[in-house]
């Protein structure tokens, strides 16, 4: 799909789904939405391949990530 990292982290699903935080918390605990692959100091991961299958799956467009 994109050019993206081949992990992501919360800001970069924000990002890439388009929504609000608030909004990517919902999803992960309502939606069929991956697992993260780890829990980092950072936050939890989730495995890009997988966002892009659930993007796919559930008929959501992904945008890029812009560097700032």
């Amino acid at each position: 799909m994109g050019d993206y990292p081949p992990v992501l982290a919360m800001a970069e699903l924000v990002i890439i789904l388009g929504l609000s935080r608030s909004r990517v918390v919902q999803l992960l605990e309502t939606d069929p939405f991956p697992d993260p692959i780890a829990t980092l100091t950072v936050g939890r991961i989730w495995a890009t391949k997988d966002i892009e299958a659930y993007a796919r799956k559930a008929g959501r467009q992904l945008h890029p990530i812009v560097a700032r």
